[in-house]
């Protein structure tokens, strides 16, 4: 079989970006076509992706055979969610729903707190802090009310993918029990379409991929985990309400370098200010102290220096993740930015020591 040489390579590639300029609803219909016919076969493949580092470490540490390790990942899967919809979002719902039904009570408490300072912030002087805290009640709650709109076709739209879901851990199981068989079909169809030098770089370049993604993910997981658990801890023993939305928010915002943090601790203080407004600089001050802990000490130490991206790049890869690929673009966007990074600097030191 003759391998697809460069110049084909080439002439496909402009043809595929002339028909994109020209007629772009045609590859993405295409494409969104053929990806809902092997969907299961991609997501198994991600999950098969994502647990293959931990099978390796059961199977090597622990000395479990292949079938058994298996069935621990997956068993302890289906625990943790259902331990997290059974105890966490019954919670996360009744944080909400009270939330809402004492905002109105939460407002006024604050108007009579900041009139009883006024006389301290002279700039409040001519402001009615109940007027503008109600415009943006007014405003929140119909934002919140689009939100679980969305939220709530979003959910009816997934429970119809409950059997593509099904199928796809079913697949993944089969990569993780094979996987040695599929990873010596994958070279040697590289192998039979590609030279032995294009076959060799494209592997190591998914075992890059591999290394900064699984990197990345297994450790900013861990790290803002580790941070959701003390911020829930901390906030309860300030006797903060809520402490479950803030704790799940503060966790998932962390994984979003410098603003993500920002964010979080602007939810705390509000909380903190409508409800118990006495202490919420001591709310302040424990967040702030938090994401230092996270920035200084705890992220360097599960991450290291795997991504070495500045804050410019760090910034430029949230933008544009979150713009094209939504909330995921935001997560996967940054090791994306340190994988291209890395091979620049590598075809850089190669293009450097030839000449």
């Amino acid at each position: 079989m003759k391998k697809i040489s460069k110049p084909i390579l080439t002439g496909i590639s402009l043809i595929i970006i002339y028909t994109y300029f020209n007629n772009p609803t045609a590859i993405t219909s295409s494409i969104s076509k053929i990806f809902s016919y092997f969907s299961v076969f991609f997501y198994g493949g991600v999950l098969a992706f994502l647990f293959n580092p931990l099978l390796k470490l059961i199977e090597r540490n622990k000395k479990i055979k292949r079938k058994y390790s298996i069935s621990i990942i997956y068993i302890s899967l289906i625990v943790i969610v259902s331990l997290f919809f059974s105890l966490l979002v019954p919670k996360l719902m009744r944080n909400i729903s009270d939330l809402l039904a004492n905002y109105p009570h939460y407002i006024n408490s604050f108007g009579d707190f900041v009139d009883k300072y006024r006389h301290l912030l002279p700039f409040l002087k001519d402001v009615n802090i109940l007027n503008e805290l109600l415009l943006i009640q007014q405003k929140a709650l119909i934002f919140l009310q689009q939100e679980f709109t969305f939220l709530f076709s979003q959910f009816l739209g997934v429970t119809a993918k409950i059997l593509s879901l099904v199928f796809s851990i079913i697949f993944s199981i089969f990569f993780l029990a094979k996987k040695e068989y599929f990873h010596t079909l994958s070279i040697e169809i590289l192998n039979l379409l590609f030279s032995s030098e294009t076959s060799l770089r494209i592997c190591r370049f998914f075992k890059r991929v591999e290394r900064v993604f699984l990197g990345y993910l297994s450790g900013k997981s861990l790290d803002s985990i580790i941070i959701g658990i003390i911020a829930i801890v901390g906030l309860f023993i300030l006797k903060v309400p809520y402490i479950i939305l803030l704790g799940i928010f503060i966790t998932i915002f962390n994984f979003v370098p410098y603003v993500g943090p920002l964010i979080g601790i602007l939810l705390g203080v509000s909380i903190a200010i409508f409800t118990i407004p006495n202490h919420a600089i001591f709310v302040l001050i424990f967040l702030v102290l938090l994401q230092q802990f996270d920035a200084w000490i705890l992220e360097p130490k599960i991450l290291g220096n795997s991504l070495n991206l500045n804050m410019f790049w760090t910034i430029a890869a949230v933008t544009f993740g979150g713009s094209v690929f939504g909330a995921i673009g935001i997560i996967i966007a940054i090791p994306g930015f340190a994988l291209i990074k890395e091979l620049y600097l590598l075809k850089l030191e190669t293009h450097n020591s030839n000449n």
